[in-house]
């Protein structure tokens, strides 16, 4: 299969090739530089984020240094303004 480059440096792949590998406009590819030539392929999707492991209610210490500052600050200032 031949393909065109453009004066921009493009190439266009053919609709049945984009079909075949799922691919819509947007979708990212590798290009691999071999001996013989180049290698495109679909781009490996990214991972999945990880749930963040919160630590279970109570767990956490809290500093009596920060307990203090959130007394002098005023009853309108810190984690129990409402």
């Amino acid at each position: 299969m031949q393909l065109t480059l453009s004066s921009k440096g493009q190439l266009v792949l053919p609709a049945p090739v984009r079909r075949r590998l799922r691919l819509q406009a947007r979708s990212k590819v590798e290009l691999e530089e071999r001996e013989d030539g180049v290698f495109i392929r679909p781009a490996a999707k990214a991972p999945a984020f990880a749930p963040i492991a919160y630590p279970p209610p109570g767990s956490l210490k809290v500093n009596q240094r920060l307990l203090s500052l959130d007394k002098l600050a005023g009853p309108d200032v810190g984690p129990d303004a409402r």
